[in-house]
This record gives C-alpha cells, structure tokens and sequence, in this order.
C-alpha cells in the first residue's frame, strides 16, 4: 500500500529518536596553542611503478573563519633534519576535506615532524611522528575482481582481491572513482578486509568507473606510517542492471568464543532470511552495514554490506547507553556503588556553583537510569532535531565540560515522574562510576565487562575535557555486539562466567517507565534498555534492546533464544526503522513456527462510528482518517491513499502491505470508553496519531 511506504516511512525518518553523535572517532594529533586549528600527517608511500615517495596531508578545522586556500599565508614542515624546502605554493589544496596535501620523492626520515600554517597574524601547529619505514608490497592486480576492463550487471556488486603480505596486520581501504577523478566510494581503512558489496544502484548504467586498493599498517590517515596502492583498474556498467544473486555461507569459526552452526540446523527458515539478505542487497533496506544472527548460543548468520566486514568497529551510538548499564550492574554486585537510590550531589561536592549541587536536587541513580531525572532538557525525541541550538544533545556535544552542562540544567519537575530522554544522564553514568571505582568508565568497562567478554578490539570517545562518552561513544564490531547480547539472554553469563548479576539482568531490562508521548521507541523504559512487546506471526512476542541513532541495534528475544544485531549508516539513516522491519517481518516469522493468519473479528456495527475521524501527530506532521465504506474501516492519508483495517479485537487491528509486512493500528480509549488516539507499530516502533475530531 502506498499510504506506508510513501508517506509514513518518509514522516517516520524525519524523526530519530535515539541520539549519540559520532565524531571521527581517529586518534588524531593535537594542535599546540593553536588559533587555527588543524591537523596534519606524514606517511610513507609504495607506489605501484616501484617508487617510494612522501605524503604530507595538513587539514584545516572547519572552526577556522578564513576563506580556503586562499587567507592561509605559509605553510611550513618541520623535520629531524630541518625545514622541508616546500612552501605553501607547492601543496595541493582540496575542498572537500579542506586539505592541503604534497607528494615528495623519496622516504621520509623517522622521526616527529612539526607542520605550522599562518593567517595574518593567527597560526597553528601540530605534530605527527613518523615512527618506522617499511616497504608495504603492492596488491597484485591479477586477482582482483571486476577485472580490468570488465562489465557488471548486478545493482549491488561485490569487489575482491587478494591479501598483502608484510608480517604485520595490515589494513585495506577501496576507492572508486569517475574517469574525471571524482570519488563515488571509498571505504575506511578495515583490518583483513578482503572483499565488499557496494551500496545499491551506486553505479550508473552505461558508465566507466576505475577503481583501487590501498594497504596501510594504520587504520586512518594519521595513525599510519606506511603505505602501498594498487594502480587504477578500469570497469563498465550494463546498460541494464539485474538483481543480485546471494548464496548463504555458515558464518566462519574463529577463536573468539562463537560456536557457529547453519540456519538450519538450528531451525531457522532459511528461505525467510535469504529474501531478506537479497532485499538489503537490491536496495530496498538502504543503509545497512551488517546483520547477525545468534540462535541458541550459535552464530548462524554473519553478513556485512558497504564495505564493511567482521573487523569493522561500528558506532554503536545510544546503544552504549545500555552497555552503562551493564556497567552500572556490575559497580553495585561488587559493592562498588551502594544501591540505586544514591543521591547524584552528593557524589559531585566539586562542582558546586552548579544547580544539581547547590540546590540539592532529590535525582538518585535510579533517576539517571530510568531517563526521569525531571530535567529542562529538549533532546530529538521531543521534536527539536539535533541541528537546532536548543537541542540539549547536540549542546552537550558541543560544550568543553559536558558533567557541568548537565548539573547545570533546571529541575522542571518531580524526578521520576516522567520519561525525559538525555544523553546528559547517560554521561553521567560513566562519571559515577568513576567516583565509586576509582576508574575511568573506558578502564572499568575494560576489567569488568569487555575483557572478560574476549573483547579486545574497542575504542571509545571522549569530550574534550577527557569525560569518557557513555552516552553515545563505544565502538565495537558486531560479532562483539553479538557477545554482550548474548550474556544478556544468559542472564548475565558468559562461557559459564557469572559477568554481570542475574539479578540486575533481570531488573535492568523490565519495564519501569511507561512512554506515553507522541512517539513511542516502543512502550516501555527500563535501566537504559528499551523494552517492547508485539504481536508477529499471530504469537505476542517480548523484547529489550539497545538502539542507537540510525539503527544500532542488540535485539534480545528470551523467548527465540535469539539475539539479533543490525549496523547501519549512522547519521541521515533510514537504518533506524529498517532494522525494525526486517526483524518484525522477516527474522522472528523465520525462527517461529508457521502460524496462520490472524484471525480477525466482525465488528459491532454500532461502536464502528467511534472510529470514525481525524488523527494527527503533531511531533511529524502528518494526519491520517479513519472512514468506512459499508462495513469496512479503511485508513486514509490526506492525499487519497487509503488500506483496509482488518479488526483482530476491538482495539487491535493491523493493515497488510507489500512493502512494510502487517502494520499493527492499537487504539487508546479513555474511562468513559471513547476513542483518544492509536498507535501504529513497525517492528517494535510506536507512532502515535492523536484524535482531532
């Protein structure tokens, strides 16, 4: 029906609930005393003729008011040996990255190079250290694939190549280009990445592109120190363009503690997850970069999409939120914290001058926990989108101590009393755990939950004053995702390991608040899990998960024994709703038994009329009626569009649509039985349409 697809979905995506911005994530070199602000890297090159030559790459911060390239004076290197002889007329300048950039013969001596740029009488500096030269073989050409000179047809295709070999983990990044130079794809640099599938319909019919691989001993352009690339091979694309073709694979046993066993076996309709997989890779679900499947301990399906692979750490975005916690859980088992009723000012005496102190606000822990701490705080769930200035989350982002942007804000009402979601509170989390344990949030994760886990390949981000990110800043590959959901299913345990409670488990992941505004990610709150409950393939089915912005996702199913992780694109995604559909429409009925239709009910003719009306949901703009034709209800959008609402009980109807699986319409009544607003479910999303009349 195109009532969902055009119109719902495009008002849904308008919409992101879940917040946790994502900065660069690089370990970058910092500017000395700086007023512009830049950041700069030297490297070594192995080009495919044969030469060794220098790169130097100086960027500058988008906080520099000048105008690029052209309010920059000089530009001046410094190394173990002296100045450079280059001058800012010798660099490059690009645009797109507002980089300066310069190829110089020959290797560069290691050692710390100083790079300093100057505006009137405004300048800035930074280091980068180039800390050993070695010689990083070129990819060899003749095992790659498309292949010089090749034609592809599929919207979505897949290009491999072969591993480098230097003795040393090595990390490759893809780039795709126009014949006139201009970047269509490039990949990060990704640890043993050996093949990708390009997004859909990225290439166009008819058209030559060229592409390439580069190898790198560092993971992004400041970290390494050496690098090779293989010449440009040229490629063509169909005039017509087919479906792409899909083969399952038994996800790889690696030594990381995963079993790993086949759909199956397991029990898992595999045809179900097949149409699936081939939707993702024929563009219907945009964005997705991976999706992986865990039944009854097992790892069953592991699939990576965009350049993204299983050594990929993913920004898990505002699903950290639930990972603090697990830490939260794991300070009060070991007597670190006392209970959940702390008082947060007590805990902070230094920050007096700040209102939470100085008023002594009655906010406990269980206040942060729960998200009803009774802040001013407007974050994207309240209709203020992340770019505008009176978004709290996007503001905390942007202040220089965010502990004190958050003790500062006012108490507008009784904590407790209503669900208010912040990133602040979450942040917080991690600066209690710091006080209680003695550790930095990134160090007390370490020791009590990811290496014990067997996760060792993290990273977190940090503000600027150095407060660890635990609203919004762990990265974490989705096989480790994978972990700590299934520890969760196990109530707590890993490997036989008692890591977090059964007891906070248990509590942590029950429904403590009740979100009643005009949308619902889904109905219930507990201790920075979401919890939700749907009926899919005729059976109610619960579930808690985490969720971060664009689609982050650790799904836990006790009752499938099933975890379920998506990653997907995170900012300006469609991944937030996608990952809900798949899950509702194609995982869970493909765990379950068949089951029939649902069965649906004659109406009483005479409470049909209470219906009948207009809805409308203020916080995404859109209005859809309830109307009848004879004795059917139909939905209909302002423009025409309408679906038939096939009635399960008086409350609970849904609609069947090609393109979005059943959608679930549940209406609210009031104490005198009148009709006050519905909600419509995808997957375990909640959209609320109130009645106007």
């Amino acid at each position: 029906m195109c009532l969902q697809k055009n119109r719902l979905l495009i008002a849904v995506f308008s919409v992101l609930l879940c917040v946790g911005i994502s900065l660069s994530g690089c370990e970058i070199s910092q500017a000395h005393g700086s007023d512009i602000p830049i950041e700069g890297a030297i490297y070594h090159v192995h080009r495919p003729d044969n030469s060794f030559k220098t790169y130097i790459d100086i960027v500058i911060g988008k906080d520099f008011a000048g105008k690029l390239p052209e309010d920059i004076d000089s530009i001046t290197v410094t190394g173990p040996n002296g100045d450079l002889p280059i001058s800012k007329d010798d660099f490059t300048y690009n645009p797109l990255w507002r980089a300066f950039w310069i190829v110089i013969p020959g290797s560069p001596a290691i050692g710390t190079y100083t790079f300093k740029v100057t505006s009137s009488n405004k300048s800035g500096s930074t280091t980068d250290t180039q800390c050993v030269l070695r010689t990083i073989p070129i990819p060899d050409t003749r095992m790659f694939k498309p292949a010089r000179g090749e034609t592809l047809a599929c919207k979505s295709p897949t290009f491999s190549w072969s591993v480098v070999d230097a003795g040393i983990p090595l990390y490759y990044q893809v780039q795709v280009q126009d014949m006139k130079s201009k970047d269509i794809y490039r990949t990060s640099y990704v640890e043993d990445m050996l093949s990708i599938r390009l997004p859909p319909d990225l290439l166009k019919a008819g058209q030559t592109y060229r592409w390439r691989v580069r190898v790198a001993d560092g993971s992004d352009w400041i970290e390494m120190n050496n690098r090779s690339h293989s010449p440009w091979l040229t490629f063509s694309v169909n005039q017509t363009q087919s479906q792409c073709e899909y083969k399952y694979n038994v996800p790889a046993k690696f030594d990381d503690g995963w079993e790993t066993s086949s759909l199956s076996e397991e029990g898992v309709d595999s045809e179900k997850i097949d149409e699936m997989i081939l939707e993702i890779l024929n563009g219907k679900y945009k964005d997705t970069h991976s999706v992986l499947l865990v039944k009854n301990g097992k790892l069953i399906l592991e699939e990576y999409f965009s350049g993204y692979n299983r050594n990929s750490k993913h920004v898990m975005a505002s699903a950290t939120k639930s990972i603090a916690s697990i830490l939260v859980g794991i300070a009060i088992d070991r007597r670190m914290i006392p209970n959940i009723d702390l008082k947060i000012y007590e805990l902070f005496p230094e920050y007096r001058g700040t209102k939470w102190i100085d008023e002594k606000y009655d906010i406990t822990l269980k206040h942060l926990l729960t998200m009803t701490a009774g802040l001013d705080w407007i974050a994207a769930g309240s209709g203020v989108p992340l770019t505008d200035p009176r978004n709290d989350d996007a503001g905390l982002y942007r202040s220089s101590n965010p502990i004190t942007y958050t003790l500062d804000k006012n108490l507008i009402e009784s904590p407790g009393k209503r669900y208010n979601y912040s990133t602040g509170v979450s942040t917080l989390l991690g600066e209690v755990l710091r006080k209680t344990s003695g550790l930095s949030a990134d160090q007390f994760a370490e020791k009590y939950l990811l290496d014990p886990l067997g996760i060792t390949d993290h990273r977190w981000k940090f503000y600027p004053d150095g407060t660890v990110d635990t609203g919004g800043g762990l990265f974490l590959r989705p096989r480790d995702m994978a972990k700590i959901g299934y520890m969760m299913l196990k109530n707590g345990k890993w490997k036989g390991k008692q890591i977090v409670s059964e007891e906070w488990v248990s509590e942590s992941t029950k429904a403590h608040v009740q979100q009643t505004g005009t949308i619902i990610l889904p109905s219930d709150y507990g201790y920075q899990w979401h919890h939700g409950k749907r009926r899919i393939s005729n059976q109610s089915i619960e579930t808690f998960f985490a969720s971060g912005l664009g689609g982050q996702y650790i799904f836990i199913l006790p009752t499938l024994d099933l975890v379920v992780v998506f990653t997907s694109k995170h900012k300006d995604s469609s991944g937030i709703i996608y990952s809900q559909l798949m899950l509702a429409n194609y995982i869970i009925p493909a765990v379950l038994r068949p089951a029939p239709p649902p069965k649906t009910i004659k109406l009483n003719q005479k409470i049909v009329d209470k219906y009948l009306g207009y809805y409308g949901s203020k916080e995404i703009n859109e209005k859809l009626t309830v109307l009848k034709e004879g004795e059917t209800l139909y939905i209909q959008h302002w423009n025409g569009e309408k679906g038939r609402l096939f009635p399960e009980t008086e409350s609970i109807f849904y609609i069947t649509s090609k393109e979005l699986g059943n959608l679930q319409f549940t209406f609210i009544r009031d104490k005198k039985g009148e009709i006050r607003y519905f909600i419509v479910s995808l997957g375990f999303l909640g959209f609320r349409f109130d009645k106007i009349k």
